[in-house]
């Protein structure tokens, strides 16, 4: 595809963003731009909208290029809606390392995991419509596992520090606990896309956590 067509293409490019730019960027390799493509595709066109033709067309790439770097258009968008997870999750796992208040440190983190939601609010519908496709395609299966094993890990770890130190009682089992958190903060996605002027996912996710402190009064 010549220089002049992939102006054309940012140019009528309504998504704009990382992907327009690093289409003119000619320092950053096809896979790059592919995958930048893929997950602004998502966003704006959704799962099924998100075809081979159009990520070609935001990366300013041939269709035979998404073949050649990632096997399938498929595994292209799960390693792009992965990417998205993982960058969803990461301020609020970076949280969860710090050493301060263990429970300081769990609001911060919910706080956190609250303003990610906001910026990829867009996403969520595309983000559960993964989850539900997961099982039937390996990568982004896996990937999702490992992502969610990761983020049930580290509220295994805090539940059991809070546990340690009396500010949960007893009866909390610190995987389980974690496995229900994760659990809930899924629902809480599920519920807001279907009533996005109904549910506010930051109270709910606030409620949530206040219940988790106020057990070791129960």
């Amino acid at each position: 595809m010549n220089e002049q067509v992939k102006r054309k293409i940012v140019a009528r490019w309504q998504g704009g963003g990382e992907a327009a730019r690093l289409v003119q960027d000619e320092s950053v390799s096809t896979e790059a731009r592919l995958l930048a493509a893929a997950r602004d595709c998502l966003q704006r066109l959704g799962l099924r909208g998100t075809t081979s033709r159009a990520i070609a067309a935001a990366a300013g790439a041939n269709l035979g290029a998404i073949t050649y770097h990632f096997g399938s258009k498929d595994e292209l968008v799960a390693l792009a809606m992965l990417a998205s997870i993982r960058e969803w999750v990461a301020p609020a796992l970076d949280v969860l390392k710090r050493d301060m208040d263990p429970a300081e440190r769990m609001i911060e983190a919910v706080r956190q995991l609250q303003t990610s939601y906001g910026r990829a609010r867009d996403m969520l519908p595309v983000y559960l419509e993964a989850l539900v496709a997961a099982p039937r395609h390996d990568t982004l299966r896996r990937g999702a596992e490992r992502i969610l094993a990761e983020v049930r890990g580290f509220l295994e770890t805090q539940v059991g520090e809070l546990k340690s130190l009396g500010y949960l009682p007893a009866w909390v089992e610190p995987g389980p606990m974690a496995a229900l958190l994760v659990s809930t903060a899924d629902g809480i996605a599920l519920h807001a896309s279907l009533e996005p002027d109904t549910i506010d996912p930051s109270a709910v996710a606030a409620q949530a956590v206040q219940l988790l402190l106020a057990a070791r009064n129960s």
